[in-house]
């Protein structure tokens, strides 16, 4: 699976399948950390997202952000993609996460979207980033490595619950479409289950702690731009 030179830097910059009703989480899990866009007053995204300490990369602050509905919607009618990204304090890494839920939506997809056929355009996905270890891109001299991430996102032509790599970070990224939807603006809780993703795709025994958390758009050559939205994203444990 090819990834497009505009959705590789995406993660440059930075140094994505459950059914409608509501997941139940296991019952040796426990919620450990929740990032709630519901409880956020209404009104334009972009001032609070950075006073929280997210920072707008690539085409962010072009990008329409604004709480309404109880969510935090995202839009573009321009072909231009957007990386908003938050950094944690070590003291706020998530540690042990076994699994992740999501609670979110797509109005409408990218007209070139089909990971199938090597067009990975997203209206909405997450990137979660593990560790602070460095990963290669697959570039020489280790140039823009990354640490590990598991990247959710919303499908439109693309296999549910499949998991797509890139034409870089083949050793420590994967794309997972969680969920597939025509566009019908319905809220859709999608679930990731991190272990034992995590252990199988990168070989290894140990999951470090999420230290980065993502969210993105890429409508670039889209000329139908993009709309989704994100109410809800909770962290789960087994620890």
């Amino acid at each position: 699976m090819k990834i497009t030179p505009y959705l590789t830097l995406l993660l440059l910059s930075l140094f994505t399948a459950m059914c409608a009703s509501p997941h139940v989480i296991a019952s040796d899990e426990h919620i450990i950390h929740t990032i709630d866009f519901s409880k956020v007053p209404a009104g334009d995204a972009h001032q609070w997202l950075i006073e929280q300490g997210y920072l707008l990369k690539l085409d962010a602050t072009s990008l329409q952000m604004e709480f309404n509905n109880q969510q935090l919607e995202i839009a573009t009618d321009d072909e231009i993609a957007g990386l908003v990204v938050l950094k944690l304090g070590q003291a706020n890494w998530l540690h042990d996460v076994s699994s992740i839920d999501i609670e979110w939506g797509v109005v409408n997809h990218p007209q070139t979207v089909d990971w199938e056929q090597g067009e990975n355009k997203v209206a909405v996905a997450l990137m979660f980033f593990f560790g602070e270890k460095n990963i290669s891109s697959g570039l020489p001299f280790g140039i823009n490595s990354a640490p590990y991430f598991i990247s959710p996102f919303i499908g439109y032509h693309e296999v549910a619950g499949k998991t797509y790599t890139g034409f870089l970070y083949k050793k420590g990224g994967r794309y997972v479409c969680v969920d597939v939807t025509n566009g019908s603006d319905e809220l859709i809780r999608s679930h990731l289950q991190v272990t034992p993703r995590f252990f199988t795709e990168f070989n290894k025994k140990s999951i470090p702690a999420i230290t980065h958390i993502a969210f993105q758009m890429n409508a670039k050559d889209s000329e139908s731009g993009a709309k989704a939205f994100i109410k809800k994203i909770i962290f789960n444990s087994k620890g």
